[in-house]
Order: structure tokens, then C-alpha cells, then sequence
């Protein structure tokens, strides 16, 4: 059951539907970005942080390839893909000017629902690899 809310979200992240995405989220939500080392709690934070993602790459899709769901919790591993057409805020308030390029990365989710909602999740992912690719670091 909690499985096709990762993918009504994953969907939604894939569509800029950010709406869409918050009503999948606890009010009390807390997100870890490991890649990024950012946390973000409750709504606006979290809001904030995925209209970033979805600023940034154009035609984002974020793909889940396989669901663990045991209770409460959900570990998806994902793919995601996108062109980098937007600057990227760094977790320090500075900015990236987008590059134009194409990004795709294999990741995992950890999320954990209460009352129907995603009440906390921690994404795992090589930023490296997504920095490498973007030509702001060497391969």
C-alpha cells in the first residue's frame, strides 16, 4: 500500500507537480538528502527543496526499479534523469548556472509513512557521479 505513494510521488516529481508531491507528505515530514547532506522539515522546507530539483532539471523522471515494504516503511531503489536547464541552489545559498546537461543516476529511498503519509524518507545517491556528469568535476 505505502509502495503506491512512493510511486504517486515519484510520478508527481517526474511531472513538476509539486502540489501532487506535498499531499503525499506528512506535515511533520523530516527528508535527509544524503547526497547533499541537507535536511529539510515539514512542509515548506520540503516544498522548497523539490521545487529546487524540479527547477533545476527540465524533464526530470524519477523511476522506481524495485519496492522492499516491510510495515511502515518503503526502501525504493530509483533511477533518475533530467537535463540541467536551471541553476542549482547549493545547500549554502550559492548557484551552479545550469550546464544543459544530461544527468542519470541510480539512488535509493528509505521512507517511513504514519497516518497515510510519508513522515520521514532519506534518499541516497553519488553526488559525484551527478557532479561528474554535469562537467563541474572530472570523470
Amino acid at each position: 500500500m505505502n509502495s503506491q505513494l512512493v510511486d504517486k510521488f515519484f510520478e508527481a516529481m517526474s511531472n513538476s507537480d509539486v502540489d501532487t508531491a506535498m499531499s503525499v507528505l506528512h506535515e511533520d515530514c523530516v527528508n535527509h538528502d544524503m547526497g547533499s547532506g541537507q535536511v529539510m522539515s515539514g512542509i515548506e522546507e520540503n516544498r522548497a527543496d523539490m521545487e529546487n530539483w524540479t527547477n533545476t532539471f527540465s524533464d526530470m523522471k524519477v523511476e522506481p526499479l524495485n519496492h522492499v515494504e516491510s510495515g511502515d516503511t518503503v526502501v525504493t531503489e530509483m533511477k533518475m534523469t533530467g537535463i540541467n536547464t536551471g541553476d542549482m541552489e547549493m545547500p549554502d545559498g550559492s548557484k551552479i548556472p545550469a550546464t544543459g546537461k544530461r544527468v542519470e543516476m541510480q539512488g535509493c529511498q528509505v521512507a517511513q509513512f504514519q497516518d497515510g503519509k510519508m513522515i520521514k524518507s532519506s534518499q541516497y545517491y553519488n553526488m559525484m557521479t551527478m557532479m561528474s556528469q554535469l562537467g563541474l568535476m572530472p570523470e
